[in-house]
């Protein structure tokens, strides 16, 4: 492996670069991408560059870009005639810079998407297949078909074990969860069991306990409560008698059960004669060996019934393979999983090589960042696009920092490829950390042989960049760069006690910095000046979430604010199950028991004694209810977001949240939380039910791989942050607290189902599902896991410019840990004494970069208050006015200062108001009394827009309106009225002067629901006013709208929908839907009373809009059109006073003139008259 040079490196053929933690990795890769445009001539798009983050491309895309700027800034430094002269590298860096939103940096799923959706037909895929974060309810529910199509075929004797052993759909899921989508796993098989035979000897054995037992019962009674035979202590007098109730209730059973008695093995020879006092001899009994055959044969079952159940997880994986990617073609939907495996599948397809040739063509070049982070998958779609093409290709990364095989990364993969690389580099020197830390570093992982377990991952030892002058510095206390805090004891600490011995000296040393950065005695170098040490310049480091929260705790009792990240879920918080209490309470506003629950949470704050004081007052509690039922149709109407924000400023959620301990989090996951809901509502459309279901399913699952639910930093001012050391990866703090190195974290080993790596086949993946596999998984698995917490100890302690502090001791199970094999490389169990010598010697060997400090029960150490001099502080009041943005406007924008066009139907004026408020009488059951409101109105639109108003068919329509009023929640009892106020409203003519009407349309005539986008120039009442009203009579409803108009500038664009748009003699009109109710009888809707309407909701003006709209639509479709000829006008159809009999009630008509439109056209895109 040759020391690697990104000026020099030839540009070809595949390479591989191994960057230890501060090697300058991402300057690697900036110097590369800057030579592969100067020396290659490649433009932006033609380099790809893969990352395995969002986070992580965001990033690097920055620093590619200012590579180049501060490449040209450099040329133009060195001459600054170089735009004169015509430099060609000045104009490859210019182009690349302004080209550089076409650049092909991607993450690994953001890749292969791309590739998928730009080559669909090399590829053979559907290019309109949408994307999923999260595949569990898929997953869940094709597991739920298996359970009901399979389970329920199984015998009683099985379905009793999985019974006894707690089995549920979910469970058995989970069992192969993470074995989905790995094609390259090897499946070790399961032996062929014979469970006929085994229930036969099991049943035979049973019987011979019970016919033994009848013969020699009173033996065997005598014997078990003889003192003078057995051990009182192991056969207690207690014990014996309810062992013999429980043996007598089995034995009378007619089969032997799922699972033997508790403690039944006390009746075998075994236990018997271990129980034996000195110089005694059990008595012989067949009794004693019947019951130890049966044990035996029941052990045999149990084994057989464990293969058996493994076959079942192999029988779901087998139909989950099958069937859920039926139902995602279904559904047109596909995983970030699925996005690999189809590319994978692709390039090896029987278009594959036209597929790499093609992308070879597109790509002449790769730089593919944490490597590592690899799998199977992954590295075969590279291999086989670049291998052996002699095209550029530099795969980076640090075996060293692989650590998420919890996600599927896979080191050995990574392993197999730097052994196909033609050309291995290093790079050699840390620029981040302090030569002193950089030097311990070294020496740690020195202290053994293979110190990350496989000799093809070696610990090369790197050197160090910086100056010697530490960038830190602290007058007073222990200046070492590695500080290791030493609890010693004579035998192992328990994991509670070491955990807040360690919890109490980190929170103290924290405490203690910040006291002496007040004091003006510990200062960090920034940007060449020293400034006061703050909270956000420490880190602390932890492993889950537990732990974070007992440093958090600690912290805060010492009055240190701090701020917390990792990656549990946010379903596994107490918030989750608060917010799911209040959304039951909400879906079920008259369960009052569901009601009291949330009133008594955190988030509504009451106690039980003022709970009992609301419930006693009958009016208030009533109104408590009431809000909860305004809660209900909030979010039936407008929505899950509207009703939770809705909630947070009623009832002052936030503020409650915030004055409690750990407030900050609090809120952060709630509104975490209803993110996440909201954004399951956008896609699904969702119901309440559906909502509520899916929160209870993510419950429950608590899905770990899912970025999206991970919690997230709950602030970013500068506190002290505790962030797990997986989320750490990448980052740099100048302190570093490491406070649970000791706390070892195996898992896998103890799988029913194992998945490991066989050396003895190339290290391939295999899943081993019984013995004796399974023994010889675990025993890799274990190497396994300890190779990874070696690898994770190693980015703990790289994450430190300046100082690293670790809490240490004999804890218990401390020799499972990454960090006992360093620091005590001779021993493999806990021995104080050989541990004290190993520290001491630490600190001879390594002063002083390193160094040991005793670490006992301290005193708390609280944060000093800062005196602030008495100076109040106060906000400075606004007085400027703050220009409305650009933005994207509607008619209702305009007129009633909403964001987006928003339905307007039976919206009331002030005088209609009052007119209901005077008249509401109980109406008869016809059109007048029809529900009113925006509900009522969306549910007529419907109608309109789904009926053929040419056909005459009465079931059809009696058809259509039962399914829509129930759509949209109304009793159908209005169904016979809603049907005869339709076909009347159809039948009735638009004018004195012509027959026509809504049933003479043909459906090739009309258009539903027409919507139009269109620019808008700096439109202003006053421009608007000045533009229009030279064209408008002084009697024109629209001069009279004019001087009422009043609405915020609008620069942006114009959207809406008009309801009808149809055509009738060559003739195009506009018509608008209005449900208002303005009375009872056929003369509130007459001329005059639609006149008043019209006005008093400002109705001419989107009128005028929608004619614009269909004005520019018809100018670009009809040939030689002419607004005189073409354009009808606009018909404002009042539904309630349409009728055939009434003349033209109900019916408002205009035809805005040819001039008016070009005027407010010309407005509009910016030119005044």
């Amino acid at each position: 492996m040759q020391k690697f040079d990104a000026k020099t490196v030839a540009l070809a053929g595949t390479n591989l670069i191994e960057a230890s933690a501060g090697t300058g990795k991402t300057y690697t890769l900036a110097e590369l991408y800057l030579r592969l445009v100067m020396e290659q001539d490649l433009a932006v798009d033609k380099i790809l560059v893969v990352t395995y983050t969002r986070a992580a491309t965001e990033e690097l895309r920055d620093r590619l870009r200012q590579k180049l700027v501060d490449a040209r800034d450099e040329l133009i430094k060195g001459d600054a005639t170089l735009l004169s002269k015509g430099s060609v590298p000045f104009y490859k860096l210019t182009l690349a810079i302004q080209s550089f939103d076409q650049a092909a940096i991607y993450t690994i799923h953001g890749f292969c998407q791309r590739v998928l959706t730009d080559f669909a037909f090399e590829s053979g895929l559907r290019f309109d297949v949408s994307l999923m974060g999260d595949e569990v309810d898929i997953l869940q529910s094709v597991t739920d078909d298996f359970w009901r199509c399979e389970v329920h075929k199984m015998s009683d004797d099985f379905s009793a074990y999985l019974l006894s052993r707690g089995e549920t759909p979910e469970k058995l899921l989970q069992s192969v969860r993470s074995l989905i989508g790995k094609p390259y796993l090897h499946y070790l098989p399961l032996p062929e069991i014979d469970l006929d035979r085994f229930h036969a000897t099991v049943n035979e054995q049973f019987k011979q306990v019970k016919a033994v037992w009848l013969e020699e019962q009173d033996h065997v009674v005598a014997i078990l409560q003889n003192k003078e035979l057995l051990n009182g202590n192991k056969y207690r007098k207690t014990s014996v008698e309810k062992w013999l109730i429980q043996l007598v209730a089995m034995l009378e059973l007619d089969s032997v059960p799922a699972k033997l008695m508790d403690n039944f093995d006390r009746f075998t020879p075994t236990k018997l004669e271990d129980a034996l006092k000195k110089g005694q001899q059990l008595p012989e009994l067949t009794f004693w060996s019947a019951c130890e055959l049966l044990m035996d044969a029941q052990t045999q079952l149990q084994t057989a019934r464990d293969v058996q159940l493994q076959n079942l997880r192999l029988a779901l994986l087998s139909y989950i393979n099958q069937k859920v990617p039926e139902q995602k073609q279904q559904q047109q939907v596909q995983s970030y999983d699925d996005l690999l495996i189809n590319l994978e599948r692709a390039l090896n397809a029987e278009q594959g090589d036209v597929l790499v040739e093609q992308l070879r063509e597109q790509y002449q070049a790769a730089l593919i960042d944490e490597f590592q982070d690899t799998d199977q998958v992954q590295y075969d779609s590279f291999s086989r696009i670049y291998a052996k093409s002699g095209l550029p290709t530099f795969y980076v990364g640090d075996p060293k920092q692989a650590i998420y095989s919890f996600r599927g990364a896979d080191v050995f993969t990574y392993l197999h490829a730097k052994s196909e690389a033609e050309i291995e580099h290093t790079l050699g020197t840390n620029w981040r950390s302090h030569p002193h830390l950089v030097t311990a570093v070294n020496s740690l992982f020195e202290r053994r042989d293979k110190p990350f377990v496989y000799e093809q991952i070696p610990f090369i030892a790197v050197g160090a960049a910086r100056e010697q002058e530490p960038a830190l510095q602290v007058d007073e206390g222990d200046d070492a760069a590695m500080q290791l805090l030493w609890a010693a004891s004579a035998k192992a600490i328990t994991k509670k006690d070491m955990g807040l011995l360690a919890a109490t000296a980190t929170a103290n040393e924290i405490a203690r910095l910040l006291n002496l950065a007040q004091q003006g005695k510990a200062r960090l170098k920034v940007d060449e000046e020293f400034r006061a040490l703050s909270g956000g310049d420490i880190a602390v480091l932890v492993r889950n979430h537990r732990q974070a929260q007992e440093i958090q705790q600690s912290l805060h009792l010492r009055g240190i604010n701090s701020v917390q990240q990792g990656r549990e879920n946010v379903f596994a918080t107490p918030e989750a199950m608060l917010l799911e209490r209040l959304l039951l309470a909400v879906a079920e506003p008259n369960n009052e028991s569901r009601v009291c629950a949330v009133l008594i949470s955190p988030l509504f704050g009451l106690s039980a004694a003022d709970l009992y004081e609301l419930q006693q007052q009958e009016q208030d509690w009533l109104q408590q209810l009431d809000f909860f039922h305004d809660l209900h149709q909030m979010w039936l109407k407008q929505g899950f977001m509207t009703m939770f924000r809705y909630i947070l400023v009623a009832k002052t959620v936030q503020q409650r949240l915030l004055a409690m301990p750990n407030g900050e989090r609090r809120l952060t996951n709630l509104t975490h939380l209803a993110e996440l809901i909201q954004d399951f509502c956008s896609r699904q459309k969702s119901t309440t039910d559906a909502v509520l279901n899916w929160l209870a399913s993510h419950r429950l699952a608590q899905d770990g791989d899912d970025e999206t639910a991970q919690l997230r930093l709950e602030s970013d001012e500068q506190l002290v942050k505790i962030i797990t050391i997986h989320k750490s990866k990448g980052l740099e703090y100048p302190i570093v607290f490491c406070p649970y190195l000791w706390n070892a974290n195996l898992r896998s080993a103890k799988d029913d189902v194992v998945r490991f790596h066989d050396p003895e086949h190339n290290n391939a993946a295999h899943v081993a599902f019984v013995e004796p596999a399974l023994t010889y998984a675990r025993e890799q698995v274990q190497q396994e896991e300890l190779a990874e917490d070696l690898r994770l100890l190693y980015v703990a302690l790289t994450r430190a410019r300046e100082r690293c502090i670790i809490a240490w001791g004999a804890a218990k199970s401390v020799e499972d840990s990454a960090l006992f094999q360093l620091l005590h490389p001779t021993i493999s169990s806990v021995d104080n004494a050989v541990m004290s010598a190993d520290m001491q010697q630490l600190t001879e060997d390594h002063a002083p970069l390193m160094s040991v400090t005793a670490l006992t029960e301290q005193a708390r150490i609280n944060l000093t208050e800062v005196d602030d001099d008495g100076v109040q502080l106060a906000a400075r009041k606004f007085a400027g006015n703050i220009a409305r943005p650009w933005r994207i406007g509607s008619f209702s924008a305009l007129t009633a200062g909403h964001d987006a066009e928003l339905p307007d139907y039976d919206a009331y004026s002030a005088a209609e108001l009052k007119l209901q408020a005077e008249n509401r009488v109980q109406h008869s059951q016809d059109r007048f009394g029809f529900p009113r409101g925006a509900q009522a109105g969306t549910c007529l639109h419907t109608m309109f827009e789904l009926w053929d108003f040419n056909v005459d068919d009465q079931a059809g329509l009696q058809h259509l309106v039962t399914r829509t009023l129930s759509q949209y929640g109304f009793e159908q009892r209005w169904q016979p009225v809603v049907c005869q106020w339709l076909t009347e409203i159809v039948n009735t003519r638009f004018s004195a002067d012509s027959d026509f009407c809504l049933a003479s349309l043909q459906p090739a005539q009309r258009l539903d629901e027409m919507s139009f986008y269109f620019p808008v120039a700096q439109l202003s009442v006053q421009k608007l006013k000045k533009q229009l009203l030279p064209h408008l009579n002084d009697g024109d409803v629209l001069h009279t709208l004019m001087a009422q108009l009043d609405f915020y500038d609008l620069s942006g664009f114009m959207k809406g929908f008009i309801d009808l748009v149809y055509e009738d003699q060559g003739r195009f009109y506009v018509v608008d839907y209005k449900s208002n109710f303005l009375g009872y009888v056929a003369d509130d809707y007459d001329v005059s009373a639609l006149g008043e309407a019209m006005l008093s909701h400002a109705y001419p003006l989107q009128y005028l809009i929608y004619s614009l709209a269909l004005h520019r639509y018809l100018r670009l479709r009809v040939p030689d059109y002419d607004p005189d000829l073409h354009f009808g006008g606009v018909y404002y159809l009042f539904l309630r006073g349409m009728h055939p009999d009434w003349a033209q009630s109900g019916v408002y008509a205009d035809r805005p003139s040819a001039a008016l439109l070009d005027a407010l056209d010309a407005l509009l895109q910016g030119a005044e008259s």
